[in-house]
């Protein structure tokens, strides 16, 4: 039984550990800290929005801490513009994030606040970007339709054994075939709070009938939706001894259910333009998206591969990464020269990046960085593109010094639009470890301070609050040795204190 120990005042702030800027010799202020709160809306209310982003924030430093994630860069870019363009139709506020789960059974599941995750295994299962949407557009409806919240059980408590029985799934999943009694306790959890989590029959017709409305708006074919959950309740079936829930049993699929579903669909005119540029679009990012998630997650092999690159240009650059990996530049070059146009007109932004990881392999470093600059400056709002030229300056031992000057310019905007995203913290970090190593005096100590933080804001959300609260003290020993510490201090004594409440919301 998962016990609940719900600490916060009904009246406090969501958890927003965010906005962790660079401390420089030129400003020691205080840099955007404050918490505000949201506006009052006609939904559920201040309360009950504060609640979902609490517990929202909550899974995501779980899941972090403890699920098998695939954290590639283009695909994490790639299906959150799927997701956030889904999500924008249903819901005014944007998806709280995206996490994929490396595990092949076919799953997903939405957290309060519209925290979506996903198994590689639907992304591997599915026929189309329509039916690998069908199942996200299912979720996001929960999320705004709030069948987290609408239940008869104490809502907090209730809220918080839905999620745990996800978390305690994806924790069973990733201990696979360590001790075997941790396992079987871990399955045994899974299982009780999994029928906790599983929502009702009518919450899950309304679900696949806002969910089709979402799709229709989107410009998916909603037919997709009935055809895609036939075949996962024919692929996937219930498991006694599954670790981890499957789609299936959170999301009860009944002949009923379906036949409804197919009738709603037939409904529908076709909304989708299946000779449009949108659909062939939508056609190529699909097969990247699913032989990179396969070759990312060894669900494919170069036997496969090879023979799949006959016919998609999907495999064919998921096959040039396997031969980068195995040093065989000359055959991965020769199936690059295939994209060789879109590459140099950046029409393919991950047949680019995949030319610069060549570049990079056979040490060419100042041409993948010019590619991936090229990019940088042609989609400024890529995440993707950025990280990997930040990977490119942090590996560049030639122009250490400024290459993470400039690996710090490309982060901190990042870091702004997405305070939760670990991976820049630790980017930050890093390159600030090696400013800290070639700077004197106060700007020395400076830039120590900056790499605790950041390691600091990694650790929270990674829920290694302990840790991080060791490293934010560490950094105020460093900043009382300096004259002008009073901004510096109040900001980290802030994120401490902000640690300690977050700490005080617990599952166990």
């Amino acid at each position: 039984m998962i016990k609940i120990s719900l600490l916060f005042s009904v009246f406090g702030l969501p958890i927003s550990f965010a906005n962790a800027h660079d401390f420089n010799q030129n400003s020691y202020q205080e840099n955007g800290y404050g918490q505000s709160l949201p506006e009052m809306s006609h939904g559920g209310g201040l309360i009950d929005n504060q609640q979902s982003l609490m517990i929202g924030e909550w899974a995501l430093r779980q899941l972090n801490n403890a699920a098998p994630m695939l954290t590639d860069y283009w695909l994490q870019a790639s299906m959150e513009q799927i997701v956030w363009q889904l999500n924008a139709v249903a819901r005014a506020d944007a998806p709280l994030g995206l996490v994929i789960i490396n595990d092949k059974q076919i799953n997903a599941f939405a957290v309060p606040a519209g925290l979506i995750g996903l198994n590689v295994g639907l992304i591997d299962k599915a026929r189309s970007m329509d039916e690998m949407a069908s199942v996200i557009a299912h979720e996001i409806a929960h999320v705004s339709q709030r069948h987290y919240q609408h239940r008869n059980d104490e809502k907090t408590k209730h809220l918080l054994t839905q999620v745990g029985g996800i978390l305690a799934g994806v924790a069973a999943a990733k201990s696979g075939g360590g001790d075997a009694a941790a396992v079987a306790i871990m399955g045994a959890q899974t299982l009780s709070a999994n029928q906790a989590a599983s929502f009702s029959r009518s919450q899950e017709r309304e679900a696949d009938r806002v969910g089709m409305q979402i799709m229709a708006k989107a410009g998916y074919d909603v037919n997709a939706m009935p055809t895609f959950f036939a075949t996962l309740d024919q692929q996937n079936p219930v498991k006694p001894n599954a670790f981890i829930p499957s789609f299936v049993l959170s999301h009860p699929l009944t002949a009923e259910r379906l036949s409804e579903a197919r009738d709603r669909a037939r409904n529908y005119n076709n909304t989708t333009n299946t000779n449009g540029d949108n659909s062939l679009y939508r056609k190529q990012l699909f097969e990247q998206i699913q032989w990179r998630s396969r070759y990312l997650a060894k669900l494919t092999n170069k036997v496969e591969l090879t023979q799949s690159a006959k016919y998609s240009d999907g495999a064919k650059l998921a096959l040039a990464s396997l031969l980068i990996d195995e040093r065989q530049y000359t055959e991965a070059n020769k199936i690059l020269q295939y994209f060789a146009n879109d590459i140099n007109n950046l029409n393919n932004p991950l047949a680019v990046v995949i030319s610069a990881k060549l570049n990079e392999s056979q040490g060419n470093l100042d041409n993948a960085k010019a590619k991936l600059t090229q990019l940088t400056n042609l989609f400024p709002e890529r995440r993707d593109a950025k990280l990997y030229l930040v990977d490119l300056y942090l590996n560049d031992n030639k122009y250490l010094l400024n290459s993470a000057k400039s690996a710090v310019q490309l982060l901190q905007p990042l870091s702004k639009q997405n305070p939760r995203d670990v991976i820049v913290w630790q980017k930050l970090q890093q390159a600030s470890e090696i400013l800290a190593k070639n700077a004197q005096g106060d700007d020395k100590k400076l830039q120590q301070i900056n790499v605790l933080r950041y390691r600091a804001n990694a650790e929270f959300w990674q829920n290694r609050l302990e840790n991080a609260i060791t490293s934010l003290n560490q950094a105020k020993t460093i900043a009382n040795s300096l004259s002008s510490n009073k901004a510096i201090l109040a900001t980290i004594n802030n994120q401490i204190e902000q640690i300690q409440i977050a700490n005080q919301l617990k599952v166990s």
